[in-house]
């Protein structure tokens, strides 16, 4: 089934371009609370793409307005119709109209949160998201979820490689911040421009020398474990901004 566009096709696009396409006319539709908050979920991506938080039937309705295409980032769906088959499979991203349009509804920065790296690790190679395996990390990641329920990035931050996707593949290393051959701030923030990421909100959930390498990158990061005692009562701060954040989520329900 194609989803009828109202004048041009839904393909998303990127913030910054400028060939991107745009509604003609001077006619805004009037969308319900689900569309506003996929809109603005997605605005807190990089690129635009809405989390799968976001169901199918508010993705369609949004395609069919013209503020949600594929990514066309991707090569295999660049300049593919926005189908419901296409956005079921492959999720979807903010057109040019989208980008406005969660603009116009109060859109702020896309959201960021890095979690710093840990000692105990997998013995083999796997990915970023499966390799570290201590309790403090798991609970770190645990909060960026919960800080992301809306849409946003989770990157780890890796005294050995710096900015890691959660699925890039990594073998285990044994270094930590500041240790000869540890990555520097010059070379986070060659990779955070890179990304094109450099004016994200941020949030660091590590301990003072993740935010110190981080820091550089972004000014204005929020580090809500600075100043902690020790590994406990970091993780009780975690805890209570999950529980927070969890509060949040039901009452805008």
């Amino acid at each position: 089934m194609t989803i009828e566009q109202p004048r041009h096709r839904a393909v998303a696009t990127s913030p910054g371009t400028s060939d991107r396409p745009r509604l003609a006319g001077a006619f805004t539709p009037r969308i319900s609370p689900a569309q506003r908050r996929g809109l603005l979920a997605g605005a807190r991506d990089p690129i635009g793409l809405l989390p799968k938080s976001v169901n199918l039937r508010t993705l369609v309705s949004l395609a069919g307005i013209g503020y949600v295409g594929l990514d066309q980032s991707r090569d295999v769906l660049r300049g593919e119709e926005a189908t419901r088959d296409m956005l079921d499979a492959w999720g979807g991203a903010l057109t040019e109209g989208g980008w406005e349009r969660a603009r116009a509804e109060g859109a702020g920065r896309f959201r960021i949160v890095v979690v710093g790296c840990g000692k105990a690790k997998q013995d083999r190679r796997v990915t970023a998201g499966a390799m570290y395996t201590g309790s403090f990390h798991g609970s770190c990641r645990e909060t960026a979820k919960a800080l992301l329920r809306d849409g946003g990035r989770q990157y780890i931050l890796s005294a050995a490689h710096g900015l890691l996707d959660l699925s890039a593949e990594i073998d285990p290393y044994d270094i930590t911040v500041n240790d000869p051959g540890s990555v520097s701030s010059d070379f986070v923030q060659a990779q955070v421009r890179d990304r094109g990421i450099e004016t994200a909100e941020v949030t660091v959930l590590a301990g003072s020398k993740y935010v110190t390498l981080a820091r550089p990158s972004w000014p204005g990061l929020d580090a809500p474990l600075a100043g902690s005692a020790g590994i406990g009562e970091m993780k009780q701060r975690l805890s209570r901004i999950r529980l927070a954040a969890r509060a949040e989520a039901r009452q805008e329900r």
